[in-house]
């Protein structure tokens, strides 16, 4: 599903489904916030600086 997608130019967006990169990693909509996984996205799109995440940027997956 990627009706949570966001839409504009890749300079400017990155959408990514945590299970293609963690496909263990099951979670809630509403747990997001307390998943490793989301919080290694989270870091990684903070640190560039410039532009949005990577989307080759695969997390530590437990």
């Amino acid at each position: 599903m990627n009706s949570q997608f966001l839409n504009g130019p890749a300079r400017q967006v990155t959408n990514i489904t945590i299970q293609d990169k963690c496909p263990a990693d099951v979670f809630e909509h509403d747990q997001t916030l307390n998943d490793p996984m989301v919080h290694q996205f989270v870091a990684h799109a903070l640190s560039r600086v410039s532009g949005p995440a990577d989307p080759a940027y695969q997390p530590d997956c437990f």
